[in-house]
Formats: structure tokens, sequence, C-alpha cells
């Protein structure tokens, strides 16, 4: 469920509004609303500074995985350090470059050998000309060196290095590619980039001691964090009787109003209260209970409902469960994932306890519809004695198709139901008309076709649908645009509702491609088993864990994402969700992370 926001507007002396901002912030429960002032250039400079803060954080993080330093005392400023370390990656970049590009020189001078360049030079000015030649060694021809004054240098992968000396520059017909000289010789390549090295690796060595670094540059991001939110609710604030009277206005959820007031009371500031206006944007604050909250991550992957909406986390919990189960569908890889989750509960932290605690519901609902389809790692369950007992609610392949398409159809009638109620709370009865139209004459066409209980009603209830449908199609129209609308709409729903069901085939073909996977995976793994003395056995345990931890892997993926695709698409269509709503963020001192 969304919490019930209220709108707070204060009227605050300037002379005491500092004061009663800190105050505020210490209390960390109003959102302010944002009048989209524009920052200032020291609110921007602070930003960016902000962003620098927080990459340099990261990397550090990233070094002191790699080996955790010395930590050592640091006397300076936070900036000192910043600037430090920003120089420090910039030297660290530009020396990995040229090294790139020594390294590259290196190979080109290589083969040529250790010769002196400014001999060469010396030469070429006396009137001696050195040429550098290279061939393949199958296109080297050794006559050459009768014709000329040719020295061959050595041969390096594949290719024949060698130099002509001459007293002109007369051009050297022969099949061969002229190259330039290098610039400088190997050694001296080598040298230099023995020494770039030597200082990346003494850079390197100074980020992987930053431990006594950290805690400094987080503290001063903490600070600089809270003195831009304290800005920015300063560049928001209206004011009036010639900047004498301070006018801030913000959210409050109804849950946190008594503790609040009574904040106000003491301090005895003006205020008062009033309710959203449809035209608000209202921040959302959710509240669940604990089964829905664990779900509350996978809504908000698409987006927060508005204010004037209703808080579909409850709703499309329990059907994402069924779907991951139906996806999955083993008993086996269900038996993995809870066991998985709850070992794991007991060393995360309590940051990531919430997910673990959604895998033994995921897990959970995985066993349920392994029993469903007869799966076992990939066995029949059918064939095992040690299941006969629950072989009455094992379903074949064809009633598992059937029975994801009449899973689909019962959502898209939930769905639809909700839009109804939804419509019928904001707006009236009138507008929740057209949908309950369309519940109706789907459920009659699924008796006439399907069903075939209620004989000649059905056929009436399809008349019954398209009136509503047709002619409260949009409440505000007047009686040809209804009916226009209407005619439009009815050819959107029937196509709509069709394509919807058959969009829950993929429960099913997910769930037996895994079964097919692990099938095949036992296939090859068990005639391993009897095959060889020994070696047989550890085959057979490595294609077993290999093949269906891969397995497991790619079906939670899917089981994954394609239960979400049918909540987002399919079911969040169907119930009306626009979404689009901001989250409710306090203004608050933040404390360490």
């Amino acid at each position: 469920m969304i919490v019930p926001m209220k709108k707070y507007s204060f009227l605050i002396h300037h002379s005491d509004y500092e004061v009663f901002l800190k105050e505020l912030q210490e209390m960390g429960v109003l959102d302010v609303v944002d009048r989209k002032a524009e920052p200032t250039d020291e609110t921007v400079i602070q930003i960016q500074q902000l962003k620098q803060y927080e990459r340099i954080i990261r990397f550090l993080k990233g070094k002191q995985e790699e080996e955790i330093g010395k930590a050592t005392e640091v006397k300076k400023e936070p900036g000192e350090i910043l600037d430090e370390i920003v120089k420090l990656q910039i030297e660290y970049e530009s020396l990995r470059q040229k090294t790139a590009g020594l390294l590259k020189q290196y190979n080109q001078a290589r083969p040529w050998g250790d010769f002196s360049v400014d001999l060469v030079n010396k030469l070429t000015k006396e009137g001696i000309f050195v040429r550098f030649f290279v061939v393949a060694e199958k296109k080297f021809n050794p006559d050459w060196a009768n014709q000329f004054n040719l020295e061959v240098i050595g041969l390096v992968d594949g290719l024949m290095h060698f130099i002509i000396v001459q007293h002109d520059t007369k051009p050297i017909n022969i099949e061969a590619e002229e190259m330039k000289m290098p610039e400088r010789s190997a050694s001296e390549l080598l040298i230099e980039k023995e020494e770039l090295q030597k200082r990346i690796t003494e850079i390197e060595q100074y980020f992987k001691n930053a431990a006594s670094v950290l805690p400094i540059l987080e503290e001063a991001r903490l600070q600089l964090e809270n003195r831009i939110s304290f800005t920015k609710v300063v560049q928001n604030t209206g004011k009036e009787a010639e900047n004498h009277l301070m006018v801030l206005e913000g959210w409050l959820p109804s849950n946190r109003q008594k503790v609040f007031e009574d904040f106000l009371e003491k301090r005895r500031h003006f205020y008062f209260i009033s309710k959203a206006t449809p035209d608000e944007n209202v921040p959302v604050l959710l509240k669940n209970n604990r089964f829905a909250k664990l779900f509350e991550p996978i809504g908000n992957l698409y987006s927060l409902p508005t204010y004037s909406e209703l808080d579909l986390t409850p709703f499309f919990a329990p059907w994402f469960m069924l779907f991951f189960g139906f996806c999955m569908g083993d008993v086996g890889y269900g038996l993995i994932v809870v066991l998985a989750s709850l070992i794991l509960k007991k060393f995360v932290s309590a940051e990531l306890k919430p997910i673990l605690s959604l895998g033994v519901f995921l897990g959970s609902a995985t066993i349920l519809f392994g029993f469903i389809s007869g799966t076992i790692a990939g066995f029949e369950m059918e064939k095992i004695n040690a299941f006969n007992v629950v072989e009455f609610i094992m379903l074949k392949d064809t009633e598992l198709f059937y029975l994801a398409l009449a899973i689909g159809m019962v959502q898209i009638l939930f769905g639809l139901g909700i839009q109804a109620y939804a419509k019928m709370r904001q707006f009236g009865f009138q507008y929740a008309l057209s949908t309950i139209g369309i519940i109706i004459g789907t459920l009659a066409v699924l008796d006439i076709t399907i069903i075939k209980v209620l004989g000649e009603v059905s056929m009436y209830l399809v008349y019954l649908s398209l009136a509503l449908i047709v002619f409260w199609s949009d409440p505000k129209l007047g009686i040809f645009g209804r009916l226009g609308k209407g005619i439009w709409d009815l050819y959107g729903i029937v196509t709509g509702i069709f394509g919807d069901v058959l969009s829950y085939i993929r429960l099913f073909a997910l769930g037996a491609s895994s079964g097919i996977l692990g099938f095949v995976i036992n296939s090859i793994s068990l005639p391993l088993l009897d095959s060889i003395p020994v070696l047989g056995p550890i085959l057979f345990i490595i294609v077993m864990i290999v093949g269906h931890g891969a397995n497991l892997a790619l079906a939670g993926l899917g089981s994954f994402v394609h239960p979400m695709r049918l909540t987002f698409v399919e079911f969040y269509k169907n119930a009306g969700f626009a979404g689009g709503g901001k989250a409710y963020k306090p203004f608050k001192k933040l404390e360490n992370r």
C-alpha cells in the first residue's frame, strides 16, 4: 500500500530559519517540495566534487579488494588527499599509455639488434647510407648479397631482417619491403620501459596502501552530501515580506505525523497542513507486509506507482512466486535454492537478507511445481517408487500447457478487476463500467466456448458486456463519441486479451525446456557411472554437478526474467498501471554507510 501523505507549509522568520532547517535535517522525515530552483555555481562545483569523491572511493575500494594495504597515519586534509590521488591517477594512465607505446616501439626495434642510432646518423652525414629491409624467409634471395653490400640481421617470426649499405640513395630493386630505421635502439627502449614500469608499480602500491585514507574520504563525502542537501533546501525556499519570512513546503507520511507535530509545537513554529491535490507530484512511500515487501525491489525495477494509484506489489507478489516456480519446476533445483538461501542468510549483511528470504519463497514455489510437473533433478518422479504417494498431483505436458493458459486468464481477469476498483475509487462507478463489461464478456465467452454451464444466459451476458464497453468507454464524451470510441476499443480488447493469454505459454515452455535439459544431462552422465572403474563415478559426479549447475543458472535467469515480463507487460497493463511515481526522499542528515 501507499502511505498517505500530508503537505506541510511553514512560515519561519529569517533569523530562525537556519536553526529550523538544521533541526529538520536531524529529524529526517520531511520530503521538501522541489521548486525547480536553478543551483548556484557553488552548488554545481560541490556536486562535481561529490562525484569525484564517489569515483575515487569506488576506485580505492576496488584496489583494496585486490590487496589490502597497510594502514598508515595520514595528516592531510581530505581535499589534499583527493587532489593527490587524482594527480596520481592522471600520471598512472599517462605512464600506462607511454609504456604501451614503448612496448610497440621495442617490438619494432628488437629484430634489428642493439645498434647505435647516432652512429647510423653520422654515417648518413658522411654519405654512407644504411637501409633497412624485411622479407618473408621463403622469398629471401641469397644472390642479393652478391649484388649489394648486404648484411643479414636475423630471422624473427618468419621474417628475414637485413640491411644494405651504399654510398648513394639510388633505388634498390628487390622484392623486399624497405623499413624506416627505428628511432631508438631496443636496449634504450627497454631501459625506459622498465623505469616507467617501476613508477607504475610505486603508484599501484600507493593505491593498495590506502586503508587509512578511505575513512577520511568517506567522512568528507558524507559532510559534502549533507551540505549539498542543506543548500538545495535553502534554494527551494520561498521568500516573502522583503525576505523576512521564509516559506517552506514539504510532504510528511501520515504515520509520522504525531512525532513531527510534537516537535513543531515545542518550537512554536507556524505551519498549516493540507491534503494532496490531483495535480501535485506527491512522493510515494510503500508500506507492505513482510511477504509483499520482499517483492518491492522487483516492482521498483519498472516504476513506482503515482500517489493516486494502487500499489500493485501485494497483488503481483504471489503471482510472481507462482510463475517462477512454474518456469523452473524441479524439486531438486527448488531444494538447492531454498537450502542455499537459508545457509547464506546467516553470513550476509542485513541489506542482503531480504533477497535471500525471497529466494526461500521462490525455491518453495519451485518445489511445489516440481511435484506438479513430476521432475526432480531431471528425473521423472513417476518412475521412482518413493514418489508414488504424490503421483496424483502430477500433470502431463498437455495438462501443464492448459494450466499455463488458465493461470494467464485468471491473472488477466484479476488485473482487470483491480483496474475497475481503481477507477471506481478515483473517478466514480460509471468510469469502471467499461472494464466491468470486459470482465463479464470474457467470462461469458469462456462459458460459451469451454465451460458451458450457464447456457443461454452467457449470450445475454455478452450483449450486456458489449453495451457496457461501447456506451461507457469514456463517460466524459457524448453519446456519439462514446459509441465511436467503444467500437474502436472492442477491437483492441479482443485481440489484446487473446494475445496476452498466449504470452503465458512461456511458463510451460520454460518449465519444459529446463526439464528436457536436465533429462539430457542425466542421459549423458548415467552411462559414465559403470563405464570405467573408479574414474567412471568421478566423471559421473563432475558431469552432474557442472551440467545441472549450468542448467540451474540458466533456468533461474529465465524464471526471473520471464515472470517479470508477464508482470510488467500483461498484468500491469490490464490492471491499468501508469507508474512514474517519485520516491519519498526525506531531508535528513546522512550517517556513515
